[in-house]
């Protein structure tokens, strides 16, 4: 059957999986959807790591007796907005990626992938499954970026390793963040403990920068790819 577009059904394979459709269905949409929303979670991940650094600023002029009570509330209500706009971008990305993940692992066995390592529903499931989703979602994607080569091998894939371990070392990170003491009362505020928050949560808004610019990478090659077969 003749495509006028990526957009147009294949037909299925002649061996049916379970599990699977069967039949060819673009995810570009999904794509472009998922790239953009990365891009959002890049930009508020640059604006924290700038918030970040002006806590630094605070902690100094603190130490010199020069904060006053107003820079610092305008600087904790930027930084708890920053928090629910990452919050809000993040999960709103998660379900668009997941979304465009699911549809291209269908789509492998109708483009002659093979059979991919889970089905669609598994390839959203892994990730929240504990301590396995540390490395089963990796797998999936290495393993559908592997699949869609062009060719007889798949160059590339240490874009997909340094993806996953940006993002998963960014969150460890700001875990342990948020495990360093923050005293409620102003006068007993340990400054070298803020410091060290500071430091931690840099590093890990740096990371999730980082690794929503990778994710970005890895969905438009492997969409690419996809597109490329069909």
């Amino acid at each position: 059957m003749q495509t006028s577009s990526a957009e147009t059904l294949l037909e299925a394979p002649t061996e049916s999986l379970k599990g699977f459709s069967g039949a060819y269905r673009s995810a570009g949409r999904r794509a472009r959807i998922t790239t953009i929303l990365l891009g959002i979670v890049g930009f508020i991940a640059l604006l924290s790591t700038i918030q970040d650094g002006l806590g630094f600023g605070l902690i100094e002029d603190a130490r010199m007796g020069l904060l006053t009570a107003e820079e610092a509330n305008k600087f904790d209500a930027g930084t708890a907005h920053l928090a629910l706009m990452t919050l809000g971008a993040e999960l709103v990305t998660a379900i668009a990626f997941l979304a465009w993940l699911s549809r291209t692992v269908d789509n492998i066995p109708a483009l002659r992938g093979g059979r991919p390592l889970v089905t669609p529903r598994w390839s959203i499931g892994w990730w929240f499954i504990p301590f396995a989703n540390l490395v089963k979602p990796y797998q999936i994607v290495r393993d559908v970026h592997d699949r869609m080569a062009i060719g007889a091998s798949s160059s590339g894939g240490w874009i997909v390793l340094a993806w996953w371990l940006s993002w998963v070392a960014g969150r460890v990170i700001a875990a342990i963040a948020e495990l360093v003491p923050q005293p409620i009362n102003p006068e007993a505020i340990n400054l070298d403990a803020l410091a060290k928050q500071f430091s931690f949560r840099g590093i890990a808004d740096s990371l999730t920068l980082l690794g929503a610019l990778l994710a970005i990478v890895v969905v438009l090659r492997i969409q690419w790819r996809a597109e490329a077969r069909a």
